[in-house]
């Protein structure tokens, strides 16, 4: 019977019951060596490879594991090597001297000479052309196929329209990255010295782009049969000799015909072809080669093709170095980091490392990828892509600006409508609708920003320390190029701004304030706003610009002075943050107990030594009475729920307060305008108090609330 030779571990799997015996074990590498026919010997192209490669035609060798790994779990363990139709098979080819035998052409056809009734035909159209011919063969006495059968497996497809894929071997123009210089380095390992050079944002890109660099191939820089793209000046005569030529000047100095066709031109098809250039070997005219340029090349040498001597118009690389150096290197580039530590990146760091030895760039911002809000890519065809152009328009550049600079750039951006109307909400709205707050009541108060008070009351003082520290992580934060840590800590800001300062502010900032606190309070307000609006402008450019304009008059935030940070008062802040967290665990008491917030409480008890005019803000903020201190005590908070019939007229007598102002506001009256109310209760010890605060003329009581305009 036939004789296989195949794997041990596989043999039942491939025989099962059909198995007659097994003749001989031996160890894969003692098969190395021995030769073999194939069913296409007969074809002219492969007696030809035959003919020049006697010892490595159809011969066993052993495989790199790190190029073709083989398994034992399919196959038979004889893997056969197609030196010019796969990746890892030519690899493995070149690495152990296998002939290469082309078959295709760039559509896929069998090539015209040599390959007889395959000649012309189409390999990826017609794949029964192969398992014809073998049963063809079996049915002439010639038996060379065992089985045939379907299975799944990966298979290479256009990106753009999903078009199945063939690969071929072709003659190419490559950098080499292993040959040894005059200096004995090779442009690998110069690479790998200049990229560490580079400072790398976020650092875990110096390596990745180790990595490639260290495990990269030669440099392909050739495009053939391509039109548009960088003329590869390279010039191959048929003797073998090849020139590279390295300026305008430098071909017309060697042209033997064709300059006057190209002078004028810039150096691109069809024109720079009109010139032909002596060989210095041989003398023949030798034309440039057909290729156009990997378009890498271009984005690489950028740093030095595009700084032009002002006075000449060209490359300052070449003439203006002092011109040059004053612009170079770049202080920073960024894009994203998926695709670019072997493109963008990599082609600058090799251009820069030829020319110069050095990095073109100092700094490099990387950041990951920005993907539909469903996690997934985005796609048209998936209904889930965002155009740049649509959004911006739908919800204002300054909302997509801050979307994407606050991301923290080690992780994927989930871009949609509702990620940026959060962001809207949270931040743009409590930052527009402060400073419309500040604009009523400056307008309100007749106040202008011609004499600013001095800050004494202990909010200002604590919200312009704030500001300073916020002036100083931002400008840290920018100058690292870290924009997250930037757009958080402004956002804190901001929400302190309006749900601490603005909140415990409303009584200084109304129209029966004192006047000198009311003052000072605007003061505060407005220099905060306006530093705010600078130290905002270069991340977003529209909002605060406004907000600056209408505060200062001034033509443009964009102009304004940078702000600086003075000195905090880190021990106010402390003291600030503490009462914070103590009047967050006061309104969970309250909430635990049942009471309102508008129903005054006699006392707290804390072990938090407070100064008097931030236990003035604690009782505020907690309706208290008064603010016990204890430090023997063991909790840091404890209200006394004890409610006395004055006590609850006092609350009875704020409710009634604010549903008063919930009815002005319903009629659209003015600050100023009065009242005329009917009340449900009366509370004689309050009704000063009520008239006080709500612009009450007089107050009648009756069975339902009803106000109407004096």
């Amino acid at each position: 019977g036939d004789k296989f030779w195949v794997a041990e571990d596989a043999v039942e799997r491939i025989f099962g019951s059909e198995k007659k015996g097994i003749l001989q074990t031996v160890l894969g590498k003692e098969l190395v060596g021995l030769h073999y026919t194939a069913p296409f010997d007969h074809l002219p192209a492969v007696k030809s490879v035959q003919v020049d490669n006697p010892d490595t035609f159809h011969s066993v060798v052993a495989t790199d594991p790190l190029i073709l790994p083989i398994v034992t779990t399919e196959g038979t363990g004889l893997v056969h090597t197609a030196v010019s139709a796969g990746s890892e098979d030519f690899k493995l080819g070149k690495l152990r001297g296998l002939p290469l035998i082309p078959v295709i052409d760039d559509e896929a056809n069998y090539l015209p000479d040599g390959f007889g009734e395959f000649s012309g035909k189409n390999a990826k159209k017609h794949p029964e052309l192969i398992i014809d011919f073998l049963k063809k063969q079996d049915a002439s006495g010639h038996p060379c196929l065992f089985k045939v059968e379907r299975y799944k497996h990966r298979y290479p497809a256009c990106w753009r329209c999903k078009t199945e894929l063939v690969w071929k071997v072709a003659d190419e123009w490559y950098i080499s990255m292993d040959q040894p210089g005059k200096d004995g380095r090779t442009l690998r390992s110069r690479m790998q010295s200049v990229a560490q050079k580079i400072t790398w944002l976020p650092d875990f890109g110096l390596e990745r782009e180790l990595d490639w660099l260290a495990n990269m191939h030669d440099w392909l820089i050739s495009k053939p049969n391509r039109y548009w793209g960088l003329a590869l000046p390279i010039y191959e005569c048929e003797c073998g000799h090849v020139q590279v030529l390295g300026s305008p000047a430098e071909l017309q100095e060697k042209a033997v015909s064709g300059w006057d066709q190209f002078a004028g031109h810039s150096p691109h098809k069809p024109h720079i072809d009109q010139v032909k250039i002596s060989c210095e070997k041989c003398g023949k005219a030798v034309s440039r080669i057909n290729d156009v340029g990997n378009v890498w090349l271009d984005a690489g040498v950028i740093p030095f093709s595009t700084l032009l001597d002002p006075q000449t118009g060209t490359p300052s690389f070449i003439g203006n170095q002092t011109y040059f150096k004053a612009w170079f290197p770049a202080d920073l580039i960024t894009e994203s980091f998926p695709g670019q530590f072997k493109n963008w990146f990599y082609s600058m760091i090799a251009m820069s490392t030829v020319l110069v030895d050095e990095p073109s760039f100092k700094t490099v911002l990387g950041y990951a990828s920005v993907l539909a809000e469903d996690g997934r890519p985005m796609h048209k065809s998936w209904g889930n892509a965002i155009e740049f152009n649509e959004a911006a328009g739908k919800i204002g550049v300054d909302i997509m600006r801050w979307v994407y600079l606050r991301q923290p750039p080690t992780q994927n951006l989930l871009f949609g409508y509702k990620k940026t109307d959060e962001v809207r909400r949270q931040f743009h709205l409590i930052l527009w609708n402060s400073y419309r707050f500040f604009v009523n009541a400056s307008l309100d108060a007749g106040w202008s920003p011609t004499k600013l008070s001095a800050p004494t009351h202990v909010l200002d003082r604590w919200l312009l320390s704030r500001l300073s520290g916020t002036i100083r992580t931002v400008t840290q934060a920018l100058d690292t190029y870290s924009t997250a840590p930037a757009a958080l800590a402004l956002e804190n800001f901001v929400n302190e701004l309006s749900t601490w300062y603005l909140r415990r502010s409303r009584q200084r900032l109304g129209l029966t304030a004192d006047s000198k606190e009311r003052a000072q309070a605007l003061s505060t307000f407005y220099l905060v706003l306006r530093d705010l609006s600078l130290i905002l402008s270069p991340l977003m450019p529209y909002l605060p610009d406004r907000i600056y304009t209408n505060l200062t008059g001034e033509s443009s935030v964009h102009l304004g002075s940078y702000p600086e940070a003075h000195d905090q008062d880190l021990t106010l802040e402390e003291a600030m943050l503490m009462v914070q967290n103590l009047v967050e665990k006061g309104h969970a008491a309250r909430k635990a107990a049942g009471i309102r917030l508008r129903q005054p409480l006699a006392s707290l008890t804390t072990s938090a030594d407070l100064s008097p005019d931030l236990q003035a803000l604690l009782m505020d903020e907690l309706n208290v009475k008064q603010v016990i201190f204890d430090k023997q005590s063991n909790s840091p908070l404890t209200l006394d729920t004890t409610l006395t019939p004055a006590l609850v007229s006092e609350g009875q007598a704020r409710d009634l307060i604010r549903a008063l102002q919930a009815e002005r506001k319903k009629l659209g009256l003015a600050p100023t305008d009065q009242i005329i109310a009917t009340i449900p209760v009366s509370l004689p010890d309050w009704t000063a108090e009520i008239q006080k605060k709500t612009g009450a003329t007089s107050l009648t009581v009756g069975t339902t609330l009803s106000v109407q305009k004096a």
